[in-house]
């Protein structure tokens, strides 16, 4: 596990770097909210695309080269990045950067490969956390290399991120080992002959399977509603800040790095005991309590430095908290062998809510007013409440 999350840990580096210097350079090519809040929503779709096909491939040949296989492909997409000359090309670098992060889904079925349900809860936490502190730095490093000189360039932080996905590919290459059980047993024919290894006992099952059950596609729905609402956070900030506060992209930088700390000690420090003390669905009520809190002071407070660097990272701390007590509760309730294909599933529709997020956000951002984003926000957290108390509802 230690060499997953560190893994992990690099390629959020790279991609954290990138984050501040997007809505900047998108403004250096002429384009404005719109455009900046696609080049995420594009990431996401790709994303969404993706993750069930990288989550069924490690179902079926491993969790290692599925791995190695997206930290190879997000090299390539930071070295196109780093050449773009245009908004189509960064388009084109952002749909395979984030094709290539369908990798979510096999990251934490490997998690789930190597864990208890018991000791599921604090593994997704670190995972979290190893996210958390790759998005943390990320972003205050990007937000230097990308000023050297005194102009913003997206050239160094972006090869930069292509050698960090180059060297989590490697990592993983040589240290990670296979954790997905190997299911081809001896099989018996019926007349008692040992028909040998290799041979499969039991087949995968059906990847729809992951859909049957009661309540298993409203859960996998509550994923895409906290992505709505973590995409648009993390979509509109930068234009928040240049609009509102008049915050440069080194400025930018450095508030994700405090929110990508703030998040790293609540997934790894209080995910696991949260979980343990309280179960899945009211650690996620805990989180949208957070959440809700902070859309409301971003709507309601005053428009200084202060209240946004208050209010933005309790919102998304109480948002990100909600995603390993939901990827914990689905991974409880599917069967073993569908790991993979459940948790990339329930990736691709975060991804989903990903998309539409940011470009509901630029939209009300550009023609309502700056706080209009964050009402969506309170209006997300509120349905997942209500899903979350429904659904304990049926157990007590």
């Amino acid at each position: 596990m230690p060499v997953i999350l560190f893994a992990v840990f690099i390629d959020l580096l790279g991609f954290g770097m990138i984050v501040p210097l997007l809505p900047f350079i998108t403004m250096q090519y002429g384009g404005g909210a719109e455009i900046g809040t696609g080049l995420i929503s594009i990431y996401a779709l790709m994303s969404f695309a993706a993750g069930p096909l990288w989550g069924r491939f490690s179902d079926h040949f491993g969790r290692k080269p599925a791995l190695a296989l997206t930290f190879f492909g997000g090299t390539l997409s930071y070295i196109v990045l780093a050449n773009a000359e245009s908004i189509l090309w960064l388009f084109i670098a952002r749909g395979l950067s984030g094709a290539m992060a369908g990798n979510v889904g096999v990251v934490m079925a490997a998690l789930s490969d190597i864990t208890t349900p018991e000791t599921r809860g604090r593994a997704m936490g670190l995972y979290g956390a190893a996210i958390a502190l790759g998005f943390s730095f990320g972003p205050g490093i990007g937000g230097v290399l990308g000023t050297i000189g005194g102009e913003t360039s997206i050239f160094i932080p972006a090869m930069v991120a292509a050698c960090l996905s180059a060297t989590a590919m490697i990592l993983t290459y040589i240290y990670v080992p296979e954790t997905k059980e190997n299911h081809e047993d001896t099989v018996t024919a019926d007349d008692g002959t040992n028909m040998g290894a290799g041979v499969t006992a039991t087949p995968l099952p059906k990847w729809h399977t992951v859909l049957q059950g009661p309540g298993r596609k409203s859960l996998l729905l509550m994923f895409a509603v906290v992505s709505v609402a973590q995409g648009l956070t993390f979509a509109i900030l930068p234009f928040w800040a240049d609009m509102i506060l008049a915050w440069d992209e080194r400025k930018v930088g450095f508030l994700l790095m405090g929110i990508g700390f703030v998040i790293a000690i609540v997934q790894g420090g209080l995910t696991g005991p949260m979980h343990a003390k309280f179960g899945e669905l009211r650690s996620i009520m805990i989180g949208l309590v957070l959440a809700l809190i902070g859309s409301l002071l971003i709507i309601l407070g005053p428009r200084v430095a202060l209240v946004t660097m208050i209010a933005i990272p309790l919102m998304v701390t109480g948002l990100t908290l909600t995603f390993p007590a939901l990827n914990t509760y689905l991974s409880h309730k599917t069967d073993k062998k569908l790991q993979g294909t459940a948790l990339g599933l329930s990736n691709g529709m975060a991804s989903m809510g990903r998309v539409f997020g940011p470009i509901a956000g630029g939209f009300m951002f550009a023609t309502y007013s700056p706080a209009a984003p964050f009402a969506l926000v309170t209006v997300c957290a509120l349905v997942v409440t209500v899903w979350a108390i429904m659904e304990r509802r049926q157990y007590l």
